[in-house]
């Protein structure tokens, strides 16, 4: 198969060259307006060719290779910590926010599957921030209450859908520590 960077033939969907190059994290954090702070591994652009395989047959291996690259340098949190994706519905195959969230518990976090879904399932892909304030995605939480948990989401854009979840989780009774994403789309490659 040929590298997703280089376009080299080899046994990985990206070479490891182009992992050392391109899957070495750059982390900031970013406050949005409701105080939410969002750690992001990498700058959009520094790695949209990858993140653009989420709907194709091999996204799921090249979200793993993210997973492992992005959140190997984090810290284990010093307490219980759970980890919530955001909409973690797999009805494109597999959950690209699921998996992220289960690589987060070889770093100490708590995975829990199918707690935070959207209600509205509309796309956001492309959609000016007008359409994205008329159309919330309407969270339901059906993880426990009274624990701390973060938000895992592959890209941070606008940050509505981030503030939004973080809302549902807190009148469910849940202490939202932050949020993990992969990329930051405001963030200079």
């Amino acid at each position: 198969m040929r590298c997703l960077s280089c376009r080299r033939f080899g046994l990985s969907s990206v070479c490891a060259t182009c992992r050392d190059l391109y899957l070495a994290p750059s982390p900031e954090i970013r406050k949005l307006p409701s105080g939410l702070r969002v750690l992001s591994l990498y700058a959009y652009e520094a790695i949209e060719p990858f993140l653009l395989t989420k709907h194709m047959p091999h996204g799921w291996f090249v979200y793993r290779l993210l997973a492992k690259a992005a959140f190997g340098a984090l810290e284990r949190p010093a307490g219980p910590l759970a980890a919530v994706a955001v909409d973690d519905d797999a009805g494109g195959g597999y959950s690209h926010t699921a998996l992220l969230a289960r690589a987060l518990k070889s770093r100490g976090y708590r995975h829990l599957p199918g707690a935070l879904r959207a209600n509205n399932r509309v796309s956001y892909a492309g959609q000016p921030l007008a359409f994205r304030l008329a159309n919330p995605r309407d969270f339901r939480y059906t993880g426990p209450a009274g624990i701390e948990a973060v938000l895992v989401d592959d890209i941070v854009t606008s940050g509505l859908t981030l503030q939004e979840a973080q809302a549902c989780l807190q009148k469910s009774g849940v202490r939202v520590a932050g949020a993990i994403v992969l990329a930051d789309v405001d963030r200079e490659g």
